[in-house]
């Protein structure tokens, strides 16, 4: 277990990390107020229990870890208040409930958030994405991401932080500190959150990933996601999203994961910008979606026929109209020169004709 004096360290301490080891037990309570600690990583043990609310002591702290363990508590919201604190970490334990910000819990320099595989059950609001608002950059600055490398199968290296692929989407891993300034990202997947994305999330504009797979998402992609322009990685799968990919979504330059698979998408997958780039891997498991990365090919819609086969031939729909104004119109010039013409030949002939049918 760790012993219960952790906290009583020297004021002098600023990097804790005790990860991987076998340790069991509850996180000790204690920390001593204006202590200098900016890093806590408690991450592959065995711990459990609840999150030490002493943590507020800590009010330098840039960095907390503690995935991979055994914690069974609500959504630390009180973890808000830290006014430096930059990265937080509760993958792969057993948090639950709802996520909630109470106003005075602002999270005010939050640039990574990760909450995958625990039990939250919660919507979605714009009031919870409110927590995230450190997110958005007021001005149309850049950030800069010329070190990233990407293979086939693994984004390798994003300033020495890390992301791998599995069946349950886009995995990031911490090998380093340097992302602290640069990378932005939340992770939510594998919980139990519902709902609409709410179309606020658009306004993250900041945010370099985002993975909300693996969830009970309804509705709709919202369109806004095309003004997340730093946006590198987004991943909605597992999901049940329907309607269609909405063409805002090539606006996204920087996009180099992508991934819908197993919503119930449909309509055509558009084809311009970094879309047109991914494979079928990206698209399958959508029964209704259409395009030249899957195997089903979006076919045109055949015109309706100029009549209709029965019934009153005087009452054509609306729409009728609407498609064949253009092809009406084209045909008029040309039309009504040769109707006068053969008109003003035959008429007389035309008139006998149709006194001896009636």
């Amino acid at each position: 277990m760790i012993p219960s004096c952790l906290g009583s360290f020297s004021q002098s301490l600023q990097y804790l990390s005790l990860a991987g080891n076998k340790l069991t037990g509850n996180i000790p309570q204690t920390y001593v107020k204006r202590n200098a600690l900016h890093w806590i990583d408690f991450s592959s043990n065995k711990l459990y229990g609840q999150l030490p609310r002493a943590l507020v002591n800590c009010r330098m702290l840039e960095f907390l870890d503690v995935r991979h363990n055994h914690f069974n508590d609500s959504f630390p919201f009180w973890l808000g208040s830290l006014p430096q604190l930059k990265v937080v970490s509760l993958r792969d334990n057993q948090f639950h409930g709802a996520i909630m910000c109470p106003l005075k819990y602002t999270f005010p320099q939050l640039r990574i958030i990760d909450l995958s595989q625990n039990g939250f059950s919660t919507k979605l609001t714009s009031e919870i994405i409110m927590c995230f608002k450190s997110m958005i950059i007021s001005n149309k600055r850049q950030l800069d991401f010329k070190n990233v490398i990407f293979s086939k199968n693994m984004l390798i290296d994003i300033d020495l932080s890390s992301f791998s692929l599995s069946n349950k989407g886009v995995i990031m891993d911490y090998l380093g500190g340097q992302y602290l300034h640069h990378m932005v990202a939340i992770d939510l997947s594998s919980n139990k959150i519902y709902g609409e994305i709410p179309d606020f999330m658009g306004s993250l504009n900041s945010l370099v990933v985002l993975n909300l797979s693996n969830n009970m998402f309804t509705g709709s992609i919202p369109s806004s996601f095309g003004k997340l322009s730093s946006l590198e990685v987004l991943d909605l799968s597992l999901n049940s999203l329907s309607g269609n990919i909405p063409q805002q979504l090539t606006e996204l330059t920087f996009l180099d994961f992508f991934n819908v698979f197993f919503n119930n998408l449909s309509g055509p997958i558009p084809e311009n910008g970094q879309l047109s780039t991914f494979d079928n891997n990206s698209f399958e498991g959508n029964k209704d979606l259409c395009g030249i990365q899957l195997m089903k090919k979006c076919e045109d819609h055949p015109k309706p026929p100029l009549q209709k086969p029965d019934g009153d031939q005087d009452s054509e729909s609306g729409s009728f109209f609407e498609l064949y104004w253009m092809v009406i119109l084209i045909g008029y010039g040309g039309g009504l020169v040769a109707g006068l013409a053969l008109g003003n030949a035959f008429a007389v002939d035309v008139f006998r004709l149709l006194q001896k049918i009636f």
